[in-house]
């Protein structure tokens, strides 16, 4: 083999589960390569990549959202929008996470909230910060499940790009920009539009926080979270799991019942090899004991 196929090989062997935790240097003397040739690897992959991730999130909210949010009535400025209701303002916060490059994607999400006109504080720039624990929601409150399911989802952020397995991938910016783009045009927007009162914002807040109570949504973030924690902590995590389905007041018919969407978090996931169906189900039947439906 030559050295890149080499190369290729060790991240194959390095992403399989297990092979967890991440000491990979008896596959590097195994397989005669060295740290230069992973780096080089990798370089030439990121090289090929058509954008970064950080460009391509630019891209989404220059051409995307800006227009929609206009076409929506919001104002912008910076990273802030608003739009005038008769006795409050209706605020759109982008919030860009510190860590986004190359690895860990472009990551990011939008804070929803709103404020009387007569308790503004200081800049309207800087209402979202205060609303956080009392009038906020984010842009996934307003999707069809959560936006558990969307391909961009990760912990409450919109995810674009980063490496999976070890290596970058690349999502074509059209994909993503459809997606996002659907998501406000169809979702978020059209419900904030109907808006016209702060009285009317705490009302589709308490009906959007409300969905968290659903039967799919505890069931999803059971989901979510087995797939997280069991790739990076194994069956050690088994005991937080059981923990967790009974917190959510799930059964085994439950969990048993959208398998499918675990493998829509792994295919998500940075590590795509590892299956949490087992480990799901295990801890669904512990104990023997099945919670009461809700």
């Amino acid at each position: 083999m030559t050295i890149e196929e080499r190369v290729i090989h060790y991240f194959d062997l390095a992403s399989m589960p297990q092979n967890l935790p991440y000491d990979k240097s008896s596959f590097m003397r195994e397989l005669n390569i060295t740290e230069d040739d992973i780096f080089n690897y990798r370089k030439k992959l990121e090289d090929e990549v058509s954008m970064k991730p950080t460009e391509k999130r630019d891209i989404l909210i220059k051409q995307v959202i800006k227009p929609l949010l206009k076409k929506y009535g919001f104002s912008t400025g910076g990273l802030d929008w608003r739009r005038e209701t008769d006795d409050a303002y209706i605020f759109i916060h982008l919030q860009n996470s510190r860590f986004s490059d190359i690895s860990t994607g472009a990551c990011f999400r939008f804070h929803i909230s709103a404020s009387k006109k007569d308790e503004i504080r200081e800049k309207l720039s800087d209402q979202w910060m205060y609303n956080q624990f009392t009038t906020e929601l984010k842009s996934f409150n307003f999707l069809p499940y959560c936006g558990m399911l969307s391909p961009y989802y990760s912990a409450d952020w919109y995810q674009i790009d980063g490496y999976k397995d070890y290596l970058p991938t690349d999502t074509p910016i059209e994909d993503i920009c459809s997606q996002i783009g659907e998501d406000f045009d169809k979702y978020v927007l059209p419900e904030l539009s109907a808006v016209q009162s702060y009285e009317d914002f705490l009302d589709l807040r308490t009906q959007k926080l409300k969905r968290y109570e659903e039967k799919e949504i505890r069931l999803l973030k059971f989901y979510h979270a087995a797939q997280l924690s069991t790739t990076a902590y194994g069956e050690s995590v088994f005991p937080s799991l059981v923990n967790l389905r009974k917190k959510l007041e799930l059964t085994v018919d439950d969990i048993t019942s959208h398998l499918e969407w675990l493998d829509i978090f792994r295919e998500r996931h940075y590590l795509t090899k590892y299956d949490a169906k087992e480990l799901a189900i295990k801890a669904a039947k512990e104990e023997n004991e099945s919670p009461s439906n809700a």
